[in-house]
C-alpha cells in the first residue's frame, strides 16, 4: 500500500538538475511533423522512432514514478495504427493535434522526471 502512495504526477526528479536532451530533441522533431504534409504517405521511420522513444520515456516514467509520464506511451499507440496500414491521420485537425500533443507530453517529460544529473565526469 505504502509503494502505490509514492507514486506522483510528475515523480521523483532533482530540480537542480539539466532538462533531458533527447526529450527535447524529440520535441521538437514530432512537432516539426505537425507542419508537414497529411496528404503525404507517414514516413514509417518517423512512426517507429516515435513509438521507441515513447517507450523509451515510458520505462522512465515508470523508474521515477510518475504517472504523467505513462501518457507517452499511450500517446504514440496512434502511430502504431499507421505502421499497421491503417490511416489515423485522415483529418488536417487530428494531424495537426496529435503532433502536437505528443511534442508537449515529450517536452513536459524533459523538463520534470527525465531531468538528468548536472555531475561533471573528468
Amino acid at each position: 500500500m505504502s509503494n502505490a502512495a509514492s507514486w506522483s504526477a510528475f515523480g521523483a526528479f532533482d530540480k537542480a538538475a539539466k532538462p533531458n536532451l533527447m526529450a527535447q530533441i524529440f520535441a521538437v522533431l514530432t512537432a516539426a511533423q505537425a507542419f508537414s504534409d497529411p496528404a503525404q504517405t507517414y514516413p514509417w521511420l518517423m512512426s517507429a522512432l516515435l513509438i521507441i522513444g515513447s517507450g523509451w520515456v515510458g520505462f522512465l516514467a515508470l523508474k521515477a514514478k510518475s504517472w504523467f509520464g505513462l501518457l507517452v506511451p499511450l500517446a504514440s499507440l496512434i502511430w502504431l495504427a499507421q505502421l499497421l496500414g491503417l490511416n489515423p491521420f485522415a483529418s488536417v485537425a487530428f494531424w495537426f493535434f496529435s503532433h502536437v500533443a505528443l511534442a508537449m507530453l515529450f517536452g513536459a517529460a524533459a523538463y520534470t522526471f527525465m531531468r538528468t544529473s548536472t555531475t561533471v565526469k573528468k
